[in-house]
């Protein structure tokens, strides 16, 4: 009995490696590495803007405040958090038109010069089919005219065929929003629900403009 029982562990210790390795065998070469933002922009405007040089500065100076305390409140409601859970309700290789690929959230990197002029790897990794995908921008405006929005900036940096330096695809996207910025406790989660949406929506415009190779 005792020799059936170590022998029937090794049996199951040995299935267990075997299905590791199966794994680690059917794991995907390319590697997508995914860098959210901490950025929060916003900008209200008034009908005073559409009155030249002068009428722009005195709605930037009328709307000061509201516009430093509303970015503060993208940057919390649209944070990096926020951003990669927003990232996994799609299939990002699929947008991107990629061909199987790990994906590989990454801490964000607070320095813009090194997010948006950076065209070597932003990560450790050394593997042969390697991509980037950095958010840039989030940037709420509000227009007297047309309402409210959010725009997103993204950069799509492709290394395969052992490249050093990648080749660049950058773009943007904006959507309207309905119900960002909550007013009120009862209004935040239609407001994170809202910011979600335009937030995807604005990938999926940039990822348009990503070719298939």
């Amino acid at each position: 009995m005792k020799t059936y029982m170590m022998l029937a562990a090794a049996a199951l210790t040995a299935g267990f490696g075997g299905t590791a390795a199966a794994q680690d065998a059917a794991a995907p070469a390319c590697e997508l590495h995914v860098f959210p933002t901490l950025e929060g922009q916003a900008m209200t405007t008034g009908l005073l803007s559409g009155f030249g040089v002068i009428g722009a500065v005195a709605d930037a100076a009328k709307n000061k405040n509201r516009n430093v305390s509303e970015a503060e409140y993208l940057k919390e409601a649209l944070g990096p958090g926020f951003q990669v859970d927003s990232l996994k309700t799609i299939d990002l290789v699929k947008e991107l038109k990629l061909p199987p690929s790990q994906i590989i959230y990454e801490t964000p990197i607070a320095d813009r010069k090194i997010t948006t002029k950076a065209t070597n790897r932003l990560s450790a990794s050394a593997a042969p089919c390697y991509l980037e995908l950095l958010v840039t921008q989030n940037f709420y405006t509000k227009k007297a005219i047309y309402g409210r929005s959010l725009n997103n900036r993204f950069i799509f940096k492709d290394f395969r065929g052992g490249k050093a330096q990648a080749e660049l695809v950058k773009g943007r996207g904006g959507n309207g929003l309905s119900h960002f910025p909550a007013k009120t406790e009862e209004e935040k989660p239609a407001a994170a629900q809202d910011l979600r949406e335009a937030f995807v929506k604005n990938f999926l415009e940039f990822s348009k403009g990503v070719s298939a190779k």
